[in-house]
């Protein structure tokens, strides 16, 4: 479905990452997790084709749609937050669109009172909420989401955690919500020290197998000294 080959790209003589690789097939549930820096941000540019590698492919299947959101601040206009949903939904769909951006804002504490203002009179955590809702109604073939659950509540929270659990496409995720990684990861690449290192399960499961990696490269330097 999505394909990261020997990747490379630098700012400024900084090295952020160098050929990494990626594949991420249809279904997958996967966290982008690293220290702030490390260029995740970045690379989902260069999945976007917002920004170019320094070197390596992005190899993508023939039609296939993203959908991103973006972790600081989205646009508003003049549209109401329920054009804003069912903005860029499949054309195919028709009569079924408004029903499904009701019960998708509807989960992500919009009140029906809210469906016809504009959407620029909201605050930035609730426009992003809004633009999270027209994503989960255009339902892309691949997800990407950076920081998803800063702006919302607990109860808003736990009803989008449940509802990505079921969701058609593939999805990858930039967080620092350990409940919220745990609840829905399939797999875990960390982007650390310029490489992407995979690691099956959750976020627990990814600490876990990362100390006892790092315990097994210490225990085989210590021999080697010996």
């Amino acid at each position: 479905m999505l394909q990261l080959s020997n990747i490379s790209k630098s700012f400024a003589g900084r090295v952020l990452f160098e050929d990494v690789s990626l594949q991420i097939n249809r279904g997958d549930r996967v966290g982008l997790v690293g220290p702030n820096g490390a260029g995740k941000t970045t690379l989902f540019s260069i999945i976007l084709n917002e920004q170019a590698p320094d070197s390596g492919k992005v190899f993508m299947e023939r039609g296939m749609s993203l959908g991103y959101l973006a972790q600081e601040s989205a646009p508003a206009g003049d549209e109401t937050v329920m054009e804003l949903a069912t903005m860029h939904a499949p054309e195919n769909s028709g009569w079924e669109i408004e029903p499904k951006a009701q019960k998708i804002l509807r989960g992500l504490a919009f009140r029906e009172s809210d469906f016809n203002r504009p959407a620029k009179a909201l605050s930035g955590g609730w426009i992003m909420r809004a633009h999270l809702a027209r994503l989960l109604v255009q339902e892309p073939d691949m997800l990407l989401l950076d920081e998803p659950t800063n702006h919302l509540d607990l109860e808003s929270l736990l009803w989008f955690q449940e509802y990505l659990k079921g969701y058609p496409g593939a999805i990858l995720i930039i967080s620092h919500d350990r409940e919220f990684l745990n609840s829905l990861l399939r797999k875990v690449v960390e982007l650390a020290w310029q490489r992407l290192h995979s690691y099956n399960g959750n976020y627990d499961d990814f600490v876990r197998e990362k100390v006892a990696r790092e315990a097994q490269h210490l225990q085989a330097y210590e021999n080697q000294q010996k």
